[in-house]
């Protein structure tokens, strides 16, 4: 099927606004109103319908084992993104001495998680960044026979920068070193491998097009010995009254209770609508597209953060500023959407932006004497 797609697929993505801000939140699809729908239908049909909600879970399942290279059952359905990386922090048996990796520009859940284990007699190692660069030999350097886990993003929110996490994961591998990836800025728009690392985790709210929930993806091949500190009644196969429980073998042992089964319908559609376009065609196009604006932005003399390398880039493309609010304030004032904080102005790219989109958003730069 053609790229972009209309844009009357999406909920209120009128003809003149042009939406650069899927890295903080996208559009829904119309539909999503089905999805709705048949949530509310199976929600008041008692037993069978709820039976349903968790069949619906198991097909969501399926469908994300074609975007990461995993069996659909090694995927939990979780509150957050968050919620995910705290599942794997908390599963791993940590002693006083122990130490774990991650670069000071990476997202704040990772960040903090690791750095909370300090209570524990582990030493969080931040590794700092040349600039706005995120140098995966540093992680790698700042390893040794101590380290226990190395979290990453695929591709940083912050400046767009995409990882090689074939490459980290394979150095790690051998070494015994759990690598915990976020793809919440890849997953839905660029290829992501969760098999070259031992944990997966993404929201759903970003490239995914759907709502405010999250993923877990767990390598059973790579780290089979995942045992969630945080369980419950969902985690673990039933047990008589008193009884010692047995965790599931899958990774519905992440789950303690039930998903936010509304956000896993809607989900269905959005990864049906995904996979039907195909997640190499839509990250060919939205890739060309980021390319357009990172060319755009240096032409204007801005600093571009994200790095010139195409195969450093998805679809994320930044530019530091300290006027970072002020332009996006008034960029959504002019109908362009995009993302501020941090210091720097954030523009996404998707299957639903055209090259009229990026030249409009490179327009207006110069309209409103955005430049260097």
């Amino acid at each position: 099927m053609p790229l972009p797609v209309p844009r009357s697929d999406f909920i209120g993505l009128d003809e003149g606004i042009v939406h650069l801000a899927t890295g903080g939140q996208p559009p829904l699809l119309a539909a999503h109103r089905e999805a709705f729908d048949a949530f509310a239908a199976d929600k008041v049909s008692g037993m069978a319908g709820y039976n349903r909600h968790w069949a619906v879970g198991a097909a969501v399942k399926a469908q994300l084992a074609a975007l990461t290279g995993l069996p659909g059952e090694d995927h939990a359905l979780l509150g957050s993104a968050s919620d995910a990386i705290t599942r794997v922090v908390g599963s791993l048996h940590w002693h006083a001495g122990d130490n774990v990796v991650v670069a000071d520009l990476d997202y704040a859940s990772g960040r903090f998680a690791l750095q909370r284990l300090a209570a524990l007699g582990v030493e969080p190692r931040v590794v700092g960044c040349d600039g706005w660069y995120i140098d995966p030999q540093r992680l790698l350097g700042a390893c040794d026979a101590r380290t226990r886990l190395v979290y990453v993003s695929q591709v940083t929110s912050l400046t767009g920068q995409c990882i090689d996490i074939a490459w980290l994961g394979a150095q790690l591998a051998h070494r015994g070193i759990v690598l915990l990836v976020d793809a919440s800025h890849a997953l839905g728009v660029i290829p992501v491998d969760a098999r070259a690392a031992d944990f997966t985790v993404s929201s759903g709210y970003k490239f995914l097009c759907a709502t405010h929930m999250g993923i877990l993806a767990w390598n059973r091949e790579r780290w089979p010995s995942f045992e969630p500190l945080a369980i419950g009644w969902a985690s673990a196969q039933p047990a008589p009254a008193g009884g010692a429980y047995r965790l599931h073998a899958d990774a519905r042992r992440a789950h303690a209770g039930n998903s936010n089964h509304l956000d896993v319908y809607l989900l269905q559609r959005s990864l049906a609508y995904l996979l039907g376009h195909g997640i190499d065609a839509i990250a060919a196009h939205a890739r060309a597209l980021a390319s357009r604006v990172h060319d755009g932005l240096r032409a204007r003399d801005l600093e571009v953060v994200t790095p010139a390398a195409p195969a450093e880039r998805a679809a994320n493309v930044v530019f530091a500023t300290g006027r970072d609010v002020e332009i996006v304030d008034a960029a959504g004032r002019a109908g362009i959407l995009l993302w501020s904080g941090g210091g720097r102005v954030r523009a996404s790219t998707h299957l639903f932006n055209s090259t009229a989109d990026v030249d409009r958003y490179l327009g207006w730069l110069d309209e409103t004497a955005v430049s260097g």
